[in-house]
């Protein structure tokens, strides 16, 4: 199999890397060679990832659907739904095999959650000059609107794994808030609440501002809130791109096809 990746950042080396190592051919293109894109994709390709920056990503995915190529796409699946609808009715005239990135749903701890569950707190922090050290952060998107950044949509993981656990939304309130400089124009903090159809209530906090990296959850069991911590590792990409490659060869749906990603999304953008 062969696979374009848009976007050479640190995501994108990741999914590259793995799928070496499935023995997946890989051709990144970095924006700057955007603008060749359609006579690289000439060449033929069996998957497109989509790794830019937020704000790109339907105009990339556009892209890739009109060369009929399977998609997936890194979260958020977009930070503006500019060309959405466009981009929905191409998938669907074309069957094509859609997943956006969901690497949460594929560890232990998230499986693990009870979905009779009728509580849950979820909490992600870590410093955003830690998380992008190799790099000036407030050039990074995470900081910058134009770009599509904030921590809302950059942690969008802990809302999309509630929602892989209890289904459909009936309700989501949050305040964004930009405490401190550590972005440019973005939210640094967000806290909030989800209520969901069949009850259950679930509370979030996603910050840019932890001192060390902190990625768990409180859930009610019973009559007692337990927590579980996240331990982080690379087997949960390389588990979710196993996953996306099986529902390519057996031309089965995704969980999170961009239509499932959308009924999230348009809760928060």
């Amino acid at each position: 199999m062969k696979a374009i990746i848009i976007g050479g950042g640190s995501i994108g080396k990741r999914h590259s890397k793995n799928l070496n190592n499935l023995n997946v051919l890989t051709r990144i293109v970095d924006i700057d060679e955007i603008d060749n894109i359609d006579n690289i994709l000439e060449e033929g390709f069996d998957m497109g990832l989509v790794c830019s920056p937020n704000i790109k990503h339907i105009e990339h995915c556009l892209k890739l659907a009109q060369y009929s190529i399977p998609i997936f796409c890194e979260k958020p699946f977009y930070s503006s739904n500019e060309g959405l609808d466009e981009l929905l009715t191409l998938i669907k005239e074309k069957n094509l095999t859609t997943m956006v990135g969901c690497n949460l749903r594929f560890t232990d701890e998230v499986q693990s959650i009870n979905p009779s569950s009728k509580y849950i707190s979820v909490y992600f922090g870590y410093n955003l000059k830690k998380w992008r050290p190799n790099s000036n952060h407030l050039q990074s998107y995470s900081s910058n609107k134009h770009l599509g950044g904030g921590v809302l949509l950059d942690a969008i993981h802990e809302l999309d794994y509630l929602y892989s656990i209890f289904g459909d939304i009936k309700k989501v309130s949050y305040i964004k808030n930009k405490l401190t400089d550590i972005t440019n124009n973005t939210e640094d903090l967000v806290t909030g609440r989800i209520l969901f159809e069949k009850g259950t209530i679930a509370d979030f906090s996603l910050n840019y501002l932890s001192n060390e990296y902190y990625r768990y959850f409180d859930v009610l069991s019973g009559d007692i809130l337990h927590r579980v911590n996240f331990n982080i590792g690379d087997s949960m990409y390389v588990k979710e791109i196993e996953y996306f490659m099986n529902c390519i060869k057996n031309n089965t749906p995704c969980i999170n096809s961009f239509e499932e990603a959308n009924k999230l999304l348009k809760h928060l953008v």
